[in-house]
């Protein structure tokens, strides 16, 4: 694998897994609090209370739950060691001037002072470039765009 794009995936992971630790610690301070709000006279406000901890406890759950299925997916295509004649999951493309990833939707991610984006292979342009190959030309938003490299 190319020494750059397992670079990306390093900084990727880690930052996943950064995120996977500080829900893991908001999950856990929002469970310390339902398990410390006693009920006092005010019945109704108790309810209200432990009902919208509830709330933000599945809303964690479910961020959590994605975030580890985020880094799954980022081992996965860390996995692939052989690159394709086209654009597939786990593929670097260079466009214009521009790098993207094709994995999991990270957004922008600077390695090595390079600034790159990573994208899932249902966004926009990922679903324009997923099957294409180095020297083909594509459209995105009005404009023509050159696959330059795919590693």
């Amino acid at each position: 694998m190319n020494t750059f794009k397992e670079k990306i995936y390093q900084t990727a992971i880690s930052q996943v897994k950064e995120k996977i630790n500080l829900l893991k610690t908001e999950r856990k301070a929002i469970n310390e609090g339902i398990l410390e709000d006693t009920k006092s006279s005010a019945g109704d406000k108790f309810e209200t209370g432990r009902e919208t901890m509830s709330r933000d406890l599945m809303t964690v759950e479910n961020q959590l739950k994605q975030a580890t299925y985020e880094f799954d997916e980022l081992c996965r295509f860390r996995a692939i060691k052989e690159p394709s004649p086209t654009v597939q999951e786990g593929s670097l493309v260079q466009v214009g001037s521009d790098q993207y990833l094709i994995s999991i939707s990270l957004g922008q991610v600077t390695v090595d002072g390079q600034k790159l984006f990573m994208l899932s292979k249902s966004s926009p342009l990922g679903e324009i470039l997923v099957g294409r190959k180095k020297s083909d030309q594509v459209e995105f938003r009005g404009r023509k765009l050159t696959i330059t490299e795919l590693l």
